[in-house]
């Protein structure tokens, strides 16, 4: 009888300790998992973060001038045209308003022929460091 007690309690012990085994694999499966998906969008942001530059690709600079100008034709700009990238940019002593991000002059050039009406003293950039 007593054998079989002890039997019994062995029993236990090994199934909770095979049990605890699966359940701690489970958990490393899970981590893993979420890893490659950290890294996943790791990889994602930092693409999208070299995809717009302003200090390689060429740009079409609207204006030149005071904050209280350059902001005004910002927000005009951006409601017109919400499709196309528009940042402001200070230089010492003026800011100045660029659009469009364009690896090649030829787009660039294309969009200032596309808003040229509305911006006639628009022209083609390409910022440098």
């Amino acid at each position: 009888m007593k054998n079989l007690r002890t039997y019994k309690v062995f029993i236990i012990f090994i199934l909770t300790f095979v049990a605890g085994q699966n359940v701690n694999a489970q958990i490393n499966v899970i981590e893993n998992s979420e890893q490659k998906t950290i890294d996943l969008l790791l990889e994602r942001k930092m693409s999208q973060n070299n995809q717009f530059s302003l200090y390689t690709n060429y740009s079409v600079q609207l204006k030149n001038g005071l904050k209280e100008d350059v902001e005004s034709m910002y927000k005009d700009f951006t409601t017109q045209n919400p499709d196309i990238d528009a940042t402001i940019i200070y230089a010492n002593p003026k800011f100045k308003l660029v659009v469009g991000n364009y690896k090649n002059k030829i787009e660039a050039e294309h969009l200032l022929k596309k808003i040229a009406g509305k911006y006639p003293d628009a022209f083609v950039v390409k910022l440098k460091n």
